[in-house]
């Protein structure tokens, strides 16, 4: 019995750390990591860092051109080797000349897309609300697969090593690989995944409607470690060392990706838990892998946290962007602009941007977290401003999408 019970054991350990069903590489490497200048997907990269070349400045405040659709805008265009991307609510995937807004291609879909495009390899991927995650040609717009999940797809896709990364309202993270749309692995939560997933290295993080956070093996999907979160309406962020996570109930976290939950850790904590409240211990049991939290309780943050080379800054649905130390969470500066808040900053040299509803794009220094620069647009933002080129391209929900020079 003994010696069942300790195969158990060893077999639950080398199922969850990953060892059991390592797969075949995917068919290429190719990823959305940005060159130079370039933006091509939803916060810049995999990673979701929201940053853009260090040697972008402040724009002047003149309109290049605009593009005009008939329905609101609330995904965030890709830009890739002066071709711009956009998901629109009229029920397109456009591509647009990056210097004069001249369409390029169109492809008619069959209702309104809310994620945002993701450009790698020869392919443009972006996932439909009729379930569908698809694949088009980057110099044509025709279609090159096609992968059905079970519910709605509001996440933007992650594309890293070969492989495509997309969450679903049926509740999982699906994995495929990016040139055949062939399944690699799914993971089930339990709770839709509205959010993108963010890549770097070995893991893949995402949120869940049944507020966990998730940190999954990137290779095979299994699972490293889950953490306990409020409603999220962005998706997490992560840079070499932690995942930034930020929820509605006002509460940031960083997490140290690189740990990974033993078999049997969780339920040794929850009787620790038990344990404390009965007084027969001192101290709660700490939360595995946790660096660090800031709590602003009567705030709701939204959108996905912006990462610089030393602060990480994170929005509040009040208006406030706090700007917080990477490694300790301690605040540094809080900038208020003037109205609502309901998309993810951006950074790009020594200037934060962000949106709000009454359509002012504010540009704000990251040091000093003084206002350098606003613009008005025409409707509320409520995507994240797109740093490429030397130019701010920012959607509003009047079907406009701006470039701003």
């Amino acid at each position: 019995m003994i010696l069942l019970v300790g195969a158990v054991i060893v077999w639950t350990g080398y199922s969850t750390l990953g060892f059991s069903d390592r797969l075949n590489p995917p068919e290429s490497d190719i990823s959305a990591d940005p060159a130079t200048g370039d933006w091509p997907m939803f916060q810049r990269g995999p990673d979701h860092s929201g940053r853009g070349s260090n040697e972008f400045s402040v724009p002047e405040g003149r309109v290049a051109w605009q593009f005009e659709t008939q329905a609101p805008i609330l995904s965030s265009p890709a830009v890739a080797q002066s071709t711009v991307y956009l998901s629109t609510g009229d029920r397109r995937v456009v591509a647009l000349d990056a210097a004069t807004g001249e369409l390029i291609w169109e492809n008619e879909i069959n209702g309104p897309v809310d994620s945002s495009p993701a450009v790698a390899g020869d392919s443009v991927f972006v996932g439909l609300k009729d379930g569908r995650l698809i694949a088009l040609s980057r110099a044509t717009g025709t279609l090159q697969w096609e992968f059905q999940t079970g519910d709605l797809i509001y996440s933007s896709p992650s594309v890293y090593r070969g492989v495509v990364y997309i969450g679903s309202s049926d509740g999982r993270l699906y994995a495929l690989d990016a040139v055949s749309g062939e399944e690699r692995w799914s993971h089930l939560t339990e709770g839709r995944v509205l959010t993108a997933p963010a890549v770097h290295e070995s893991v893949v993080a995402v949120t869940s409607q049944d507020r966990r956070v998730y940190l999954l093996d990137a290779v095979t999907g299994n699972h490293r470690l889950d953490l306990q979160v409020s409603d999220t309406r962005g998706s997490a962020t992560i840079d070499e060392k932690m995942v930034y996570v930020a929820d509605t109930g006002g509460l940031m976290m960083a997490i140290d990706w690189s740990k990974t939950e033993l078999p049997f850790e969780k339920t040794a904590r929850w009787v620790r838990t038990q344990l404390f409240w009965w007084k027969l211990v001192d101290t709660l049991p700490p939360l595995k892998g946790l660096v660090w939290r800031f709590r602003r309780p009567r705030s709701s943050f939204v959108g996905t946290p912006a990462v610089g080379s030393e602060m990480v800054y994170v929005a509040s649905a009040s208006g406030a962007i706090f700007a917080l130390d990477r490694l300790t969470g301690s605040l540094i500066w809080t900038y208020r602009t003037d109205d609502v808040v309901v998309g993810s900053p951006s950074t790009a040299g020594n200037t934060l941007f962000v949106g709000d509803v009454a359509g002012v794009l504010h540009g704000v220094d990251t040091v000093t977290g003084e206002r350098k620069w606003q613009f008005q647009v025409d409707g509320p933002i409520a995507s994240t401003p797109v740093l490429a080129n030397g130019m701010v391209y920012v959607a509003s929900t009047n079907g406009t999408l701006y470039v701003i020079k």
